[in-house]
């Protein structure tokens, strides 16, 4: 029988185990779900959080000659009692999109939130296990569409052979996914350190690489299956100042009371690839800025991205784009 496993390290052990999220709706990986149980902390950290606002302007659609976007993002993660067992942690995400435009096909506002909380549970001959759940909201306008509520959960094992090289698997549940939302699915990765500078994750929905061939220079290359994934180049100037390139994959899906079938949502894509600039002015915050181009930015209707029909489709426009970050 699996044992309550203790506070001290069993986060480390899990993260290292398993790796990153399996998630297969969104290439960024969420704080309210495995992301929350497995990713781990830098040492001494007991607290993050990000966010940003982007601007898309001048842009129209499929259906109408005037859209401008504005995208408000935010998450964030605190361990509750780090020294304690189980070091559990709660977990919070906030998209919001505003619409302006004249497209009667779109609504003006669409929110995403949800609330998580995690923990370890259980180890035994150097497998570690752990548990999210969460409670989320997504749909058109304020809190008042019941079918926008939404669950989560997922469970997680895995297990450290030898330093650099593990295994992992997760069972994920996300009633808000863009692909099965109502299915929980199961996920592997198997990862192995390559040498010092080269980091390699295989796995199903979610392979990986992490690659630092100078001290100054970091690239990461994800793929979620089935079609997508996302590239990012840092590079530090110097002390406290870096740019970066990024390419990414948006995927959302809202309630709407204004569809017929209660069971069809909202779903938007949208691709990004972005250039910019980090600001570390204190050891807690960094502040970015970014200007980018949004292309294949769809809204379709169904209840999944199985089967859907488009709606309206948004014009390819460049972006600006301003974010933070704030961890101690």
């Amino acid at each position: 029988m699996l044992k309550l496993i203790s506070g001290k390290g069993w986060t480390i052990a899990l993260a290292c185990a398993i790796g990153h999220a399996l998630i297969i709706s969104n290439v960024s990986l969420a704080q309210t779900g495995a992301d929350l149980l497995i990713k781990p902390w830098p040492k001494g950290q007991h607290c993050e959080m990000q966010g940003g606002i982007t601007f898309l302007d001048d842009g129209h659609t499929s259906n109408a000659d005037n859209l401008q976007m504005t995208f408000y993002d935010a998450s964030g993660r605190v361990r509750i009692w780090p020294e304690q067992r189980a070091d559990p942690r709660f977990g919070w995400d906030v998209k919001y999109i505003h619409l302006d435009t004249n497209d009667p096909a779109l609504p003006s506002k669409l929110v995403d939130t949800s609330v998580a909380f995690g923990m370890g549970v259980a180890e035994q001959d150097g497998w570690q296990a752990g548990i999210t759940a969460a409670i989320g909201y997504a749909a058109a306008g304020a809190f008042d569409d019941g079918n926008g509520w939404y669950a989560k959960a997922d469970f997680a094992i895995g297990k450290e052979f030898k330093e650099g090289q593990s295994i992992g698997f997760v069972l994920d549940y996300d009633g808000n996914r863009t692909l099965m939302p109502d299915v929980p699915l199961p996920g592997f990765e198997y990862r192995t350190q390559l040498d010092p500078k080269l980091l390699l994750a295989v796995g199903f929905p979610f392979s990986s690489v992490r690659w630092r061939p100078i001290e100054q220079l970091t690239i990461d290359a994800k793929y979620v299956f089935p079609d997508d994934g996302q590239v990012r180049v840092d590079y530090e100037v110097i002390k406290d100042f870096g740019l970066f390139a990024e390419y990414l994959l948006r995927q959302d899906a809202f309630h709407n009371d204004a569809f017929a079938n209660t069971h069809d949502r909202l779903i938007f894509q949208q691709r990004r690839i972005e250039g910019g600039v980090r600001w570390t002015p204190w050891k807690e915050a960094s502040l970015i800025a970014a200007v980018g181009y949004a292309f294949s930015q769809e809204f379709n209707v169904g209840w999944d991205t199985r089967d859907q029909d488009r709606v309206a489709k948004p014009s390819d426009e460049p972006y600006v784009r301003v974010g933070f970050e704030f961890r101690y």
